[in-house]
Parts: C-alpha cells; sequence; structure tokens
C-alpha cells in the first residue's frame, strides 16, 4: 500500500530531475545578445561590452546580434521564438518596452513576455545637423519651419525618437518634414552629407562625429547642459521647458525563464554593470550615466514610463 502512494510521487520527481539540473548546469552553452540595433550605435556598444564581461563571469562565451529594424520588433521576436531557457538576451529600451505597446495597436509581440532583469543605463539625446548647415542654432531651425511647414526635414529612427520629434513639433507650434530610418548609422551619414536638415539621436554615435567636427549639435535634450558639450543649449533653455525625452537601456529575456536561470543572469548583468569599466565605457561610447537597476526597480521605471508616454501619445493622438 504504502509503495502504491509513494510511486506517483517518485515519479514526479524523477521528471523533474532534468528540468532542475539543466536549471544548475546553467549555462552549458554559448549565451546570446540581441541588439536591436546596428553596429556603431550606443546600444551596440553598450551590449558588446556586457556581453564580454558577462561571459566571465558565466564561464560560457557568448556572443552579439545585431537585429535592426521595425520599431525593435524583429530584435523582440527573434527573443520570443527560442527557447526560455536562459540562452538569449535581449537589449531593450523605451521604444520595445514602453512606446511600441501604446503606438501599436496590432504589435507581432507581448511586451508581457518579457521580463525586465537589468536596467543598465541612461543615454542623453541631441538634435544634431551638419556643419555646413544653414542653420547656426535651435532658434534658426525653428523659424524656419515656421516660416515654411514641412520643408525642414527632421530624420529619426525608431517609435522613441518619432514620438520625441512630433512632441518637439507640438510644443515649438512647427511642422517638420519627418524622415524615418531604421538605425543610426546612415542616418547620421545623410545627416553629414547634407541629406537631411537636423535628427534627433542619442549621443552614443553622435558625440565621436560632434567632437571630430562631422556632426553640429544644435541642443540637447537633457535637463542641463552636457559637460561635454557647455557650449550646447539644452531645448528646455530653447523655449521648450516641458520637453523630457528619456532614452534608457537595459536587458530582458524571455518571462518564460525558469526562476533560478533569470536570478543568475540578473545577478551577472548586475556585476557587470556595476563595474568602473562599464562607467568609463557607457560615459565615453556613449554617454550614457549609469542606472543599475535590478529586476524590480527595472520593471518600476518601465512602469512609471508607461504612464508618462501614454499621456503624451495621448496627446498627440497617437495611439492606435
Amino acid at each position: 500500500m504504502l509503495h502504491a502512494l509513494l510511486r506517483p510521487l517518485l515519479l514526479a520527481a524523477l521528471a523533474a530531475l532534468p528540468s532542475a539540473w539543466a536549471e544548475t548546469a546553467y549555462p552549458s552553452k554559448p549565451v546570446r545578445f540581441i541588439a536591436p540595433v546596428g553596429p556603431g550605435s550606443g546600444g551596440d556598444s553598450i551590449t558588446r561590452f556586457v556581453a564580454e564581461r558577462a561571459a566571465t563571469l558565466l564561464g560560457q562565451p557568448t556572443f552579439v546580434e545585431n537585429k535592426p529594424g521595425s520599431d525593435q520588433t524583429i530584435a523582440a521576436q527573434a527573443l520570443l521564438a527560442a527557447p526560455a531557457d536562459g540562452y538569449s538576451v535581449l537589449l531593450v529600451s523605451p521604444g520595445s518596452m514602453v512606446i511600441n505597446p501604446i503606438v501599436f495597436k496590432e504589435l507581432a509581440y507581448d511586451v508581457r513576455d518579457l521580463l525586465p532583469l537589468v536596467g543598465a543605463a541612461r543615454a542623453n539625446v541631441a538634435l544634431v545637423t551638419s556643419p555646413g548647415s544653414k542653420f547656426g542654432s535651435i532658434a534658426e531651425l525653428l523659424a524656419a519651419a515656421r516660416r515654411a511647414p514641412g520643408t525642414v526635414s527632421l530624420a529619426n529612427y525608431g517609435t522613441t525618437y518619432r514620438l520625441g520629434g512630433l512632441a518637439l513639433q507640438q510644443q515649438a507650434q512647427v511642422r517638420f518634414n519627418e524622415v524615418p530610418y531604421k538605425g543610426a548609422s546612415q542616418m547620421l551619414t545623410d545627416v553629414i552629407g547634407g541629406t537631411l536638415d537636423a535628427a534627433l539621436t542619442d549621443m552614443g554615435g553622435a558625440l565621436p562625429l560632434i567632437r571630430s567636427g562631422k556632426l553640429r549639435a544644435l541642443a540637447v535634450a537633457s535637463q542641463q547642459r552636457l559637460a561635454e558639450l557647455p557650449d550646447v543649449p539644452t531645448l528646455r533653455e530653447s523655449g521648450l521647458p516641458d520637453f523630457d525625452l528619456t532614452i534608457w537601456v537595459g536587458f530582458a529575456i524571455s518571462a518564460k525563464t525558469p526562476a533560478p536561470i533569470a536570478q543568475k543572469l540578473e545577478s551577472v548583468l548586475m556585476q557587470v554593470v556595476a563595474q568602473p569599466e562599464f562607467a568609463a565605457m557607457a560615459t565615453r561610447s556613449a554617454n550614457m550615466e549609469i542606472m543599475g537597476q535590478n529586476s524590480r526597480e527595472f520593471s518600476a521605471q518601465i512602469a512609471r514610463d508607461t504612464q508618462r508616454y501614454r499621456a503624451l501619445a495621448q496627446g498627440l493622438d497617437l495611439g492606435r
């Protein structure tokens, strides 16, 4: 009788062994980091640094796959198409975690299927033009856009920057000719070449070009002037006191990932972003400030931003 009662429990315990063993043995093969941006951008630099340092802590190789385009949807789909086993990690931003679910009624992925793991860094944003541009200041750019609506081009990439561009137009009471791009690299090339009048972009890719004289910053979207660009005004002091474009990057995995694996990945990534070398790299290559948020803190950040961006999208009649 006792054997009959114990048999189902024993079978259940044996069935659970492979899963438990897999979690204990994690990782046993290379871990993929998916970047929804092209090579050379600030997000790409962050992903590559984190992947390289995580490899040492995980004891397994890591590699980066760049999957830009479709407002980060391609990258999110790539993560969710993979097994929920901790071997795929996605770089996320407000675009993928906050704005896409607000702006797009039909989205190819469900943000609830993504588990925010670590908030890594905050990025500064700049409005840039070419050195030979006829616009010597943000005031001149906006004045031209008011005189001839739709004739001054403003480029952006992804939903975050598109929303930022629309907010800029609303608050400045101007209308630009919006030019969307899949990524920052080609967009900045076209700004440098004079094909575009201006662009909103992260400082990661723009700062080296500004320093080398290939780009000129008209304004920055931070609350205060940047130490790296002390002569460049903020958009707030340029007559747009309510302009706030928050860009951050972090990492997420499938929400179905077993808890022990998720916790191990969270611990490893938190150790990486706490390294002084990470702060130095983020500042140098991407002009980012360290967040260092764990999964709980990062999830709370996303919830707050969702409320703020939803209100902005409704004001611009974007939710659809």
